[in-house]
């Protein structure tokens, strides 16, 4: 529809066109609890930047950047609490990749700081005290030598 909205004049009733009974073995799930999602919703951000007109586009993309880190930061709950660490893992990554701006990590460390997201934090230090470890402290900085 986007590719279609940006040539012509068209407009869109919210009406359900399918019904779909929920299971447990539903792509969607699979694709939240590995995190495969975000991939998806990032490269569908990217693609429609060029059905976007010019004078919108930076607007419009910063919009979905945001939308979808929160959505991503929201949903990171699901495989934590299905233990699924590496889809967690995935996920955050993903969320950097859809926007890596210092407002989005802000909101990040914030989300950190609470009880859920302990799983997660803990992984996160474990690959840094990893990082350190594998590198000699002369060769290695988080900001400036």
């Amino acid at each position: 529809y986007k590719r279609i909205a940006s040539f012509y004049d068209w407009w869109y009733e919210g009406d359900i066109l399918a019904r779909y009974r929920e299971h447990d073995n539903n792509m969607t799930s699979e694709l939240i609890l590995s995190g495969a999602q975000a991939t998806s919703i990032r490269q569908g951000i990217e693609i429609s930047e060029s059905y976007l007109p010019a004078e919108h586009c930076a607007a419009i993309t910063a919009n979905a950047r945001n939308h979808y880190f929160n959505y991503c930061l929201n949903h990171m709950v699901i495989p934590l609490k299905a233990g699924n660490l590496s889809g967690a893992f995935r996920l955050l990554q993903e969320a950097l990749k859809i926007d890596p701006s210092p407002q989005a990590v802000e909101k990040l460390f914030t989300w950190l700081t609470q009880a859920e997201a302990a799983p997660l934090r803990d992984e996160i230090a474990s690959k840094l005290r990893s990082i350190m470890l594998n590198h000699n402290s002369e060769s290695f900085y988080f900001a400036y030598p």
